[in-house]
């Protein structure tokens, strides 16, 4: 369990979809106002291009783990010495995924998931490869961090934490203002049942799936209680993670102790 405190800067983008070099202009600037001491810039699904299903403009832009998206994150996070995390459509061994990223600027590894729960409402799961393996739990700074992506959320057995196996967990979206409620209320689930601190940051602006403000990307502690400190003076929204209070809390209230056995099997 963390005893520090760990810095935690969202970045919603209003992304040009398919423009990877104006985003990656966009994401560089913003990380750029982030304070020097932040340790973690989340930013939000597909950030590099934009979220999309149509199929002829996915293959103009996808890219593999190797390309230049990557390796310019890769850069800005080194040069920051702050990790970020996202996520990308990736091509890897025949296939389409709306793979996550996270960055370490300490060890300068790069840990991956692949969404697992693909949007089939919005026909994501026509274009892309589901995942099929669980989200890694990711050391950082004396902090576990785990990664959902969006729709995943909606599934509490995929994000269960098992004996506080995580502390934070960081979920890029692309989820629209229609369906807020229902996003707001399932992250404040999440850090509830899990005891855990809650990050999630949407997009801004309008795509062909809805629009996006400032007011839909919410950071919330491991009691459910909204931390977000909003500066929309430099578009950032920031909270500092609490490590020594979640622990005593964790001690002192822990359902964690009685929670069911189980095996999740991926297939």
């Amino acid at each position: 369990m963390p005893t520090s405190n760990l810095k935690v800067a969202l970045i919603p983008l209003d992304m040009k979809l398919g423009d990877a070099d104006y985003n990656l202009s966009q994401i560089k600037e913003m990380v750029g106002r982030t304070d020097l001491d932040t340790d973690i810039v989340v930013l939000p699904e597909m950030c590099t291009t934009g979220y999309t299903v149509d199929p002829q403009l996915l293959e103009r832009f996808i890219e593999p783990t190797s390309g230049r998206s990557i390796s310019f994150l890769k850069e800005l996070s080194k040069d920051r010495h702050v990790a970020l995390c996202g996520t990308f459509a990736c091509s890897d061994s025949g296939h389409n995924y709306n793979r996550g990223f996270f960055i370490d600027p300490d060890t300068e590894r790069i840990t991956y998931y692949d969404k697992r729960h693909l949007f089939t409402a919005g026909r994501e799961n026509m274009l892309y490869t589901r995942g099929m393996a669980e989200s890694p739990i990711i050391g950082f700074r004396g902090w576990n961090i785990k990664m959902s992506i969006c729709y995943d959320l909606r599934f509490p057995v995929w994000n269960r934490n098992i004996s506080c196996g995580y502390d934070l967990l960081i979920i890029p979206a692309n989820w629209p203002e229609a369906r807020s409620y229902a996003w707001k209320q399932l992250l404040i689930a999440r850090a509830i049942e899990n005891q855990a601190y809650i990050a999630g940051c949407n997009r801004l602006g309008e795509d062909p799936y809805g629009s996006y403000n400032h007011d839909i990307s919410h950071i919330f502690d491991h009691r459910g209680y909204d931390i977000t400190e909003k500066e929309n003076g430099r578009g950032l929204i920031c909270a500092t993670l609490d490590g020594g209070k979640l622990d005593r809390d964790r001690l002192r209230f822990a359902p964690w102790r009685d929670q069911d056995d189980f095996s999740l099997f991926v297939d």
